[in-house]
């Protein structure tokens, strides 16, 4: 039975693979071996759920953390970040704002710190405090060391313009999101691009956008976003 820092290391593959399903079939830990990493385990595979559009059961899945977590800076932040992710796509943005503001940048190692400022601008969105989100989002860029920071960021950024109706903007980031090197996931900002493209009337390029979404990110609740808009089946 593979210990659970090898189990984290796969869910972690799977979920930037896209393979979300495979990644909560994943190995069982061998319980009690490494506390840390299993509760790793668990906060990733939140992940997993709520790219599936599954938000009820990745919340349910974080619950019963708290105790395990607390002896741990990563599992502490991390536990508090994907909670405050949760709140606010569930529309509950003032509680996500307060689980936000507890978590320290130091308890994260320095290459996943700009996934805090890309949350915390994602939250003071839903909050409608769009300066403030701007600057979160141009803190997690300048934050960014990981090719999936660098991408994300401007995705991020491009949320923060699509608020501001600056269409001209979003698309402009999504773009160039779009022709990143690092092409994991990202279903989320290529069917922004798409919103982007079609509140332009350039509706050609929004399809071409809407389909990119399902062929990236195939399994993600996004991409039966995007199938709708293009009148398809969602996807498998």
């Amino acid at each position: 039975m593979p210990c659970a820092r090898q189990v984290n290391w796969i869910v972690n593959e799977l979920i930037t693979a896209g393979r979300y399903h495979d990644a909560l079939a994943a190995p069982p830990l061998d319980a009690g071996d490494d506390e840390e990493n299993e509760v790793l385990v668990q906060i990733n595979l939140a992940e997993a759920e709520y790219n599936l559009g599954r938000w009820e059961a990745a919340w349910e899945r974080l619950r019963p953390l708290d105790a395990l977590a607390g002896p741990y800076p990563i599992t502490r932040a991390g536990l508090l970040q994907q909670r405050a992710w949760i709140a606010t796509h569930r529309g509950r943005a003032a509680e996500a704002f307060a689980l936000c503001s507890r978590v320290r940048g130091c308890d994260l190692p320095r290459e996943y710190r700009a996934e805090r400022h890309f949350t915390h601008a994602v939250v003071l969105l839903a909050l409608q405090r769009t300066g403030e989100a701007d600057e979160a989002a141009a803190a997690g860029s300048a934050a960014a060391v990981r090719a999936s920071s660098r991408r994300n960021a401007l995705f991020i950024e491009a949320r923060v313009a699509a608020v501001q109706r600056d269409w001209e903007g979003a698309d402009s980031l999504c773009r160039a999101a779009a022709a990143h090197r690092y092409r994991g996931q990202g279903g989320d900002g290529l069917l922004l691009w798409g919103d982007a493209l079609a509140q332009l009337r350039r509706s050609g390029e929004a399809r071409a956008a809407y389909a990119l979404a399902i062929e990236r990110d195939p399994e993600s609740e996004c991409s039966r976003f995007a199938a709708a808009r293009l009148n398809l089946p969602a996807p498998a």
